[in-house]
């Protein structure tokens, strides 16, 4: 399995880091996790085109991780000589086919064709969820501490587990599904001398990471005053290594 950083930053503009975006691979599937702005151009600079994408999975629908939903829906219409015949499937947390709906009546038949639909699979807010996703991956969910419909998401296939915090406040969900993981990938946005409680700060990584055990650390989504050398530190002191994501960057499990 493969886990490449599309964008580890935030909703501010960054000359380095674009806004959260994953691309997962297993076999011959690729699915695009989250998508901010700027999220198409990466998965272009991998190589791969956007048009064979096996399909999408959300966190939320805030627009640092969902803003190129519409330039992707726009570009499978275009298909040119590279035209898509199937369906796009989507994963998110409930709430996600009304927020599809609402941008069909602004764009309309821009991000529509009579040879693909977007497919949507809508998945639990109060309690946990499971998908089986293309190429024998197994998606399992839990509500995250936020907002706009938020998910936790473990991906497992192979024997191999990578899980994504989305944004989130401090989250037993969170250390139930990063349990053993072989890899996860979590916003660490906040100072704890700053706290929000719908987002992280390194303290709150740490004991998610103390209790929960995975086997590698990737710190994502960090504010200008967070500190990304201390937050590394305080992480990687709960006991596993830790290190700031860095765009384009492959963790191969």
């Amino acid at each position: 399995m493969k886990f490449t950083v599309l964008g580890s930053g935030t909703a501010l503009p960054s000359a380095d880091r674009g806004p959260a975006g994953f691309l997962l691979q297993h076999e011959r599937t690729a699915l695009l996790i989250d998508g901010g702005s700027g999220a198409l151009r990466q998965i272009a600079r991998l190589g791969i085109d956007v048009r064979d994408l096996d399909g999408g999975v959300f966190s939320h629908r805030h627009v640092d991780h969902c803003g190129d939903f519409v330039p992707l829906l726009f570009a499978l219409r275009v298909g040119g000589s590279n035209p898509r015949l199937r369906d796009y499937p989507v994963w998110a947390g409930e709430g996600f086919k009304g927020f599809h709906a609402g941008l069909e009546s602004v764009y309309g038949r821009w991000i529509q064709s009579d040879d693909w639909a977007v497919d949507i699979n809508e998945l639990p807010l109060d309690g946990p969820g499971r998908a089986a996703l293309p190429g024998g991956i197994t998606l399992d969910t839990l509500p995250a501490k936020h907002s706009a419909g938020a998910l936790h998401l473990r991906f497992s296939a192979g024997g191999k587990v990578v899980v994504f915090s989305g944004d989130t406040g401090p989250s037993n969900n969170l250390t139930r599904l990063a349990a053993g993981a072989d890899l996860l990938v979590c916003e660490c946005a906040h100072d704890v001398a700053d706290p929000w409680e719908c987002h992280l700060h390194p303290e709150g990584v740490a004991e998610i990471v103390a209790a929960a055990r995975p086997k590698r650390v990737a710190l994502t989504h960090l504010y200008p005053n967070t500190d990304p050398a201390r937050a590394v530190a305080v992480v990687s002191a709960a006991g596993a290594p830790a290190e700031h994501a860095a765009d384009l960057q492959l963790f191969e499990l």
